[in-house]
């Protein structure tokens, strides 16, 4: 059974969010932990008042959740947490139990993952974490996974790393477009695949030297995807992007799912 990690602050973005996550993983056999957290910045005479109607709030608005949803989806299995904490350090903690399969999060804005590299709830979960994280952009609709595009560079890999994407690939029979950003081919990069030989991948490349994210936007806008997946290693392929400008930071965007693995 995959269980699946879902924090949500019942804005539009997080449930749309966990929407995405029921379409994705509902037809198999999954468990979702719905997550709140709240957390009262005032000072500490008003904490106790302000604490109480914060948690009764949010007991309130996930009581009603559980119910449609046990309306609506019949026979999918959830459970809640309600903590009072801070969200980052809360997900990381939980995430890092080894007891989820994904943390599923959704991100703001227009451009969707715009924040994920702005140092949002999201980015800083996925600087900690050791858990695949799974990053919806607002207003993202659900679409079965036919491709998934898996970003990488000439780093090494291990099976274990990728089996989250194995998992998904093969319960949507999805086909694999690995995108290699470089200067120029690399006859390494077969033996960098081995681990996901098996399934087939396409290999292309987007050819160009500075601006990692530049070039993948680019190639993610002329090869539609339902997915993007990457690898975060240290000194690799994802924190170099990270590594970039503020401005190319704001300007790496994917209308697309990002699962986000770790080495």
């Amino acid at each position: 059974m995959k269980k699946i990690l879902v924090p949500i602050d019942f804005s539009e973005t997080s449930m749309n969010a966990f929407q995405y996550a029921i379409a994705l993983f509902g037809t198999t056999a999954a468990e979702f932990t719905l997550l709140h957290t709240y957390k009262a910045s005032t000072r500490a005479f008003h904490m106790i008042s302000i604490d109480k109607v914060m948690k009764d709030d949010a007991e309130r608005e996930m009581d009603a959740l559980v119910e449609k949803l046990q309306t609506d989806h019949t026979g999918v299995s959830f459970q809640t947490k309600i903590v009072k904490s801070d969200p980052i350090s809360t997900i990381t903690s939980l995430g890092n139990t080894g007891k989820y399969d994904y943390l599923l999060m959704g991100t703001k804005g227009a451009t969707g993952l715009r924040e994920v590299f702005m140092g949002s709830v999201a980015g800083g979960v996925i600087s900690r974490t050791s858990a695949p994280v799974m990053v919806i952009p607002a207003g993202c609709i659900f679409e079965s996974l036919t491709k998934i595009t898996f970003a990488v560079s000439n780093n090494p890999f291990s099976a274990t790393t990728v089996k989250p994407l194995r998992d998904l690939t093969e319960e949507y029979k999805s086909r694999i477009s690995v995108v290699h950003v470089t200067d120029e081919k690399d006859s390494q990069i077969e033996n960098i695949l081995k681990p996901i030989q098996d399934l087939d991948p396409i290999i292309t490349y987007a050819f160009g030297e500075g601006k990692i994210a530049k070039h993948l936007e680019s190639h993610l806008q002329k090869q539609p995807t339902q997915m993007l997946c990457m690898i975060r290693s240290k000194r690799g392929f994802f924190d170099r992007i990270f590594g970039e400008s503020v401005t190319m930071k704001q300007t790496f965007n994917s209308p697309v799912p990002l699962l986000i693995l770790h080495e």
